[in-house]
């Protein structure tokens, strides 16, 4: 398992670096992604769905009232002008949407469709996706089917989509400052083993200690090691020089 989980890291010095820079970056994204997500749509938008289910189950009680359709009319319209809903009582049954609608990415829509049918009896169905500003909700009564709006905020909080984005463009801007800023400082390292490499082979390559003051230092190391052995060779050449010209006299 170690074996086979070393062969997928990246094997040269800038691929680590970014690998040890971007992996924290992702984690931490996620699960603060996940931890936010989790509190704000199950735990904010039922409570604030509850708050309302208060108002539902008053506005289905004065519906259900053994009365007459006139005044059960009127006394539905005064309650939602108060609680600032909408209501059409009764309407069609072929108006009712055959299933519950809401976005494929609306987690709170979710949330809210749960809490409704959960704490709320007669809930025919619950529509997010016809106007994304309000919550259409259709309920039974004995008179008929009765449609309830309202706004949206009323049920679910903010959505934090924008929060998100917003979380995941700054991650990537700073994971790119500082990729540029690494880059920077390991092409000196790049530069240094270039030159080592070119001087095993017998060239001579411009190197300038540059970067880190650890870098600078290897980078001096280098030049002086580079030079002393130049020196030798220098030294060298100029023996065997010399030694075959003492050869070549006496013959």
């Amino acid at each position: 398992m170690h074996w086979r989980l070393k062969s997928l890291l990246p094997r040269g010095l800038f691929g680590r670096a970014i690998l040890i820079l971007v992996l924290p970056v992702v984690v931490v994204q996620l699960t603060v992604s996940i931890a936010f997500i989790q509190r704000h749509f199950e735990g904010v938008t039922r409570q604030m769905t509850e708050g309302v289910l208060i108002e539902m189950r008053y506005l289905l009680s004065l519906a259900d009232a053994p009365a007459d359709l006139a005044v059960t009319q009127a006394r539905v319209a005064a309650l939602a002008d108060n609680l600032d809903l909408q209501v059409s009582f009764p309407i069609a049954a072929a108006d009712v949407p055959p299933a519950d609608q809401r976005g494929v990415i609306d987690w709170s829509g979710r949330e809210v469709i749960a809490t409704l049918r959960e704490g709320l009896t007669g809930v025919l169905a619950v529509d997010l996706l016809r106007d994304s500003g309000a919550a259409q909700i259709y309920l039974s009564t004995t008179k008929g089917p009765m449609l309830v709006v309202l706004d949206r905020r009323r049920v679910s909080a903010s959505n934090p989509h924008q929060l998100l984005v917003w979380m995941v463009f700054t991650s990537a801007l700073m994971t790119l400052i500082a990729y540029m800023f690494l880059r920077n400082q390991l092409s000196p390292i790049t530069r240094l083993a270039a030159a080592a490499e070119a001087f095993g082979k017998g060239q001579l390559v411009q190197y300038h200690p540059r970067g880190a003051t650890e870098v600078r230092a290897a980078g001096r190391a280098f030049l002086d090691m580079r030079n002393r052995i130049e020196r030798q060779i220098e030294s060298r050449t100029l023996l065997l020089s010399g030694v075959s010209h003492d050869l070549r006299t006496p013959l």
